[in-house]
């Protein structure tokens, strides 16, 4: 994945932390969204000449902190990079297979969504620990991705790759309270 930028911007009164993925256009992004599965045609990119992949999925979240005396506010989406994402063969399996990516972010970031309320809720989330959090969220989905490839051999291994189709869509479901990409908490 290409490096993380970190801008942490104070003004009177607040703080505003965003963690975004360098060099990405807004026109070549598609947030993760239930009612929107990947298609080919959204595949942009240019295949790497001598990669040993057939496709390539450029995937992660996007991370933003603002918070006043009143209230917390936070925004965690995930997105697809379609201009840096490829294939070289449009198959079935391939495209479940790089879905299957982009749902893993998703879990990932339910997850650090998850975290970053219940540190509101104990009244101790700062820039440092949102920070500290995605640093964590960025490597576990590292982690997960190459877990999830290992075990499918990258859409080869038909019975895996159903399985974790099956396990991702049950961790969606079972984090479905942290689905909404923002979160807003008043602040007593």
């Amino acid at each position: 994945m290409k490096h993380l930028l970190l801008a942490i911007f104070s003004v009177i009164g607040s703080i505003h932390i965003s963690f975004a993925q360098a060099e990405m256009s807004p026109d070549s992004i598609i947030y993760w969204s239930e009612d929107q599965e990947l298609v080919w045609t959204d595949f942009e990119g240019l295949a790497e000449r001598y990669s040993s992949h057939a496709a390539f999925s450029v995937v992660g979240f996007q991370g933003r902190l603002n918070y006043t005396d009143q209230e917390y506010r936070v925004v965690i989406r995930t997105y697809f990079d379609k201009y840096e994402s490829w294939s070289k063969t449009w198959t079935g399996l391939l495209l479940m297979h790089e879905q299957g990516h982009f749902d893993l972010a998703e879990v990932q970031a339910r997850k650090f969504r998850k975290r970053v309320l219940e540190e509101i809720q104990r009244g101790i989330l700062t820039s440092a620990t949102f920070t500290m959090l995605n640093t964590e969220a960025q490597n576990e989905l590292e982690e997960a991705q190459n877990r999830y490839d290992q075990a499918t051999n990258f859409s080869m291994n038909y019975r895996e790759q159903v399985e974790w189709a099956k396990l991702i869509k049950r961790q969606l479901e079972e984090l479905s309270d942290y689905a909404n990409p923002e979160i807003i908490f008043k602040r007593k």
